[in-house]
């Protein structure tokens, strides 16, 4: 059952995959009218306890919901902005590993690099075909990673390279601590792998989550797609939150 949302409510949303259908690359992403709409009166009945949680960067999730610019966090973790605009950035990853991903991005028509700053990630959506030779170098690369330190996921058609300790739920609880966030009942939405590491600590926070797509653990509803998420979230902003 989805959880009520109130102007307790702290709402955090990934983006690709859980706000906007997926694109063949990150730059043909469509953000409608109507969702900007949405977004921007829900953060103010929320009074600025609203915030994008995605593996994008500032700049990248910036440019989408211009002139919108919310708490947010960046890069899986790797960038984490206040509402009151402070950002804080982790380390970049070694140049060692970039030089790498920056090989195996030219191996293949179709592979796309997005340089995050904090991380990097390689995409594959319009080269399937490559995703058993990218597995197999980061497995021939396994130890070179853990010596630099840097933590290799995969997503949706995508391989990610970030540092140690770099995770959304890692990002997502300190977020919490912080004002307007803190003392209020979060509320996650996410689709991804990367999603799971905030789907465990929402416990620990006291908070909620959906998912998309298919329900993740400690999921307490499930949206079949983005076109649903973006329904609900210009409904709720139509009718005006619930008081707490």
């Amino acid at each position: 059952m989805m959880p009520p949302v109130s102007r307790d409510t702290a709402l955090l949303l990934d983006i690709d995959g859980t706000l906007l259908d997926m694109a063949r690359s990150p730059e043909r992403v469509i953000v409608p009218v109507d969702l900007l709409r949405a977004l921007d009166r829900l953060a103010r009945d929320l009074s600025g306890a609203l915030a994008f949680v995605s593996g994008r960067s500032l700049v990248s999730i910036d440019k989408l919901f211009a002139p919108l610019r919310p708490a947010a966090i960046g890069a899986h973790g790797g960038e984490i902005r206040s509402a009151g605009g402070r950002v804080l950035r982790a380390p970049p990853v070694p140049e060692s590993v970039r030089d790498i991903f920056v090989r195996l991005s030219r191996s293949t028509p179709g592979l796309l690099l997005e340089d995050k700053g904090v991380g990097l990630a390689l995409h594959y959506r319009l080269a399937p075909e490559a995703k058993p030779m990218l597995t197999a170098a980061m497995e021939e690369n396994a130890s070179l990673f853990e010596d630099e330190k840097v933590h290799i996921q995969y997503g949706k058609a995508v391989i990610d390279a970030r540092p140690f300790g770099v995770d959304k739920g890692s990002a997502v609880a300190r977020l919490a601590r912080q004002k307007p966030f803190a003392g209020r009942t979060i509320l996650f939405g996410g689709d991804d792998t990367t999603d799971l590491d905030v789907f465990r600590v929402l416990p620990r926070l006291g908070g909620h989550g959906f998912s998309v797509g298919r329900r993740f653990p400690g999921a307490d509803h499930v949206f079949a797609s983005p076109r649903l998420v973006r329904q609900w979230l210009v409904q709720l902003a139509e009718t005006g939150v619930g008081a707490s």
